[in-house]
C-alpha cells in the first residue's frame, strides 16, 4: 500500500485523502487551484466534493475501491465548475483513500466535439435544407452539408470565415446578424430575405431569396462557442408567387 502522507506535498497532481468514513484528511494545494475557489478542506465529506450525478461512474467505482481495496480510474464532471477532472484512486495503509486528480476539459470538449461534429455530419449530410456550423467570433466554418454547398454553387468553405468565404454578401446585413447572434445567444429567423451572391467562375452574380435560422451553440462553460446556421432556397417560390 501507498502512504498518502508521503505523497501529498510531492505530486505536480491534485492530492485528496480520505478516511474509511469518506472524511477528508488532507488535501494539497494543487488540489485547491483545481477546485477554483469550490469548498475542499479537511473534515468535508467526500460526497459534498464529488457528485453522485445519474449515470456516473464516480461512486460506484469510489465504494468498489473503498470496499475491496483496489484501484479505480474514472473522469467526472463538476458542474459548478463546468470542468472534467480524471481521477486515480488509491487504497492507502490506513483503510481509506488516496485520490490523484488533473483537469482533463481540454480533452473533453476535443472528444465531444469531434463526436458532436460525426453525429451531425451522419445526420445532417443529405438532409433537404443547407445545414452549416460555424465556429469562434469570425464563424469560421467547421460543417457544411451538400445542400449548403449546392446553394452556393460548391465554392469552398470548410476552415474559411464567413466574410472570407463571402466576400459578396459585405452589405448585405447577414454578417452583423451573425455578430449579433453570438454576441447576445439570441436566435434569429429570416423570412424571404433577399441575398446576392456571386459565380465564383463565371463573376456573374446570382439573386437568392431564402428562409433562414441563426442558432447559437454553446460550450461546457455556457458560453456561444458557435452558429448553427438552417438555410433554405425560396427564390423560385417567391419569383413564381
Amino acid at each position: 500500500m501507498i502512504s498518502a502522507e508521503r505523497l501529498a506535498d510531492h505530486l505536480p497532481l491534485g492530492f485528496i485523502a480520505v478516511d474509511p468514513e469518506w472524511k477528508v484528511t488532507r488535501v494539497n494545494a494543487r488540489a485547491r487551484f483545481l477546485f477554483r475557489g469550490q469548498p475542499l478542506a479537511p473534515g468535508m465529506n467526500l460526497r459534498d466534493i464529488i457528485p453522485d450525478e445519474p449515470g456516473s461512474r464516480a461512486w460506484p467505482d469510489l465504494t468498489r475501491a473503498m470496499n475491496r481495496r483496489e484501484s479505480v480510474e474514472f473522469e467526472v464532471f463538476y458542474p459548478a465548475m463546468f470542468s472534467w477532472h480524471e481521477l486515480s484512486v488509491i487504497p492507502d495503509e490506513h483503510g481509506g483513500l488516496a485520490l490523484l486528480t488533473r483537469d482533463v476539459t481540454d480533452r473533453q470538449w476535443l472528444l465531444q466535439k469531434d463526436a458532436e461534429h460525426a453525429y451531425l455530419r451522419g445526420l445532417f449530410r443529405e438532409a433537404p435544407v443547407a445545414i452549416s456550423i460555424t465556429r469562434g467570433p469570425k464563424h469560421t466554418f467547421e460543417f457544411n452539408n451538400d445542400f449548403a454547398r449546392s446553394l452556393v454553387g460548391g465554392r469552398d468553405l470548410d476552415g474559411r470565415t464567413v466574410r472570407e468565404a463571402f466576400p459578396d454578401l459585405e452589405g448585405q446585413g447577414y454578417f452583423e446578424l451573425l455578430d449579433e447572434v453570438y454576441r447576445t445567444g439570441e436566435a434569429a429567423r429570416g423570412e424571404e430575405m433577399p441575398a446576392v451572391i456571386t459565380d465564383t467562375n463565371t463573376g456573374e452574380t446570382r439573386p437568392l431569396v431564402v428562409n433562414f435560422s441563426y442558432l447559437p451553440l454553446r460550450g461546457f462553460d455556457g458560453k456561444v462557442s458557435g452558429i448553427l446556421t438552417l438555410t433554405i432556397d425560396v427564390t423560385r417560390y417567391v419569383s413564381h408567387g
